[in-house]
C-alpha cells in the first residue's frame, strides 16, 4: 500500500512537472516569436502579429503604423493594449498624436486650413489620452500645449438649425491664428 501511494505521488509530480515544462516551453516560442515581430518592426518590415500578442509587440505595431501613417491601422491595434503599462499605453497615444500633428502640418503648409483643423482635434484628443495612461508624460504635455495653440477649443457661434444653411454667415477665417495672412 505504502509502495503504491508513493509510486502515484512520483506520477503525480512527473504528470505536473512536465505540463509545467510544457506550458514554460510555449511561453518561450511565444516571446520567441513576439521578438521576432518587434525586430521585423523596427527594421521597417512589417509584421504579423501572433494572436495574443505581448504588449510590447503591439506597441512596436503601432509606432510603425504611426510613423508611416496608417493610422487606421495604428488605431485598431490601441484595444490591444488595455491591460500595457501605462509608459507603453501612453507612448503609443503619443506617437498617434504626432502623426496626426504632422499630417495637420501638411495641410496647413498646403494652405488646406479646413483639412488641418481636424487633424490637429484627432491629435489634441491622442496627446490627452497619453496623458491620462501616464500623467507625467512631458513630451505629451508639451505637443498638447502645441496644439492647444495652433487650433483653439473655443465654442464656435453656431447658428440655430432650423434656418435656411444658404442664409446663414459663411465662415471667412479660420481658427489658426494668425492665418489668413494679408492686410486688413
Amino acid at each position: 500500500m505504502k509502495r503504491r501511494l508513493t509510486l502515484l505521488a512520483l506520477v503525480l509530480a512527473l504528470l505536473i512537472s512536465g505540463a509545467g515544462v510544457a506550458w514554460y516551453g510555449v511561453a518561450v516560442r511565444n516571446d520567441a516569436r513576439d521578438n521576432a515581430a518587434i525586430r521585423n518592426l523596427a527594421a521597417g518590415r512589417g509584421a504579423q502579429l501572433r494572436e495574443g500578442a505581448d504588449a510590447r509587440a503591439v506597441h512596436a505595431a503601432i509606432l510603425f503604423f504611426a510613423w508611416r501613417e496608417r493610422l487606421e491601422e495604428a488605431q485598431e491595434l490601441l484595444p490591444l493594449m488595455q491591460n500595457a503599462r501605462p509608459d507603453l499605453l501612453a507612448d503609443a497615444w503619443f506617437a498617434i498624436g504626432n502623426a496626426r500633428m504632422r499630417l495637420g502640418f501638411e495641410n496647413i503648409e498646403t494652405s488646406r486650413f479646413e483639412d488641418a483643423e481636424p487633424e490637429i482635434e484627432l491629435a489634441k484628443q491622442a496627446y490627452r489620452s497619453a496623458l491620462q495612461a501616464d500623467p507625467s508624460d512631458r513630451d505629451s504635455k508639451v505637443n498638447l500645449d502645441l496644439a492647444m495653440r495652433l487650433v483653439r477649443d473655443l465654442p464656435r457661434g453656431e447658428a440655430d438649425g432650423n434656418e435656411d444653411p444658404e442664409n446663414q454667415p459663411r465662415r471667412l477665417w479660420t481658427d489658426l491664428p494668425g492665418l489668413p495672412r494679408g492686410a486688413p
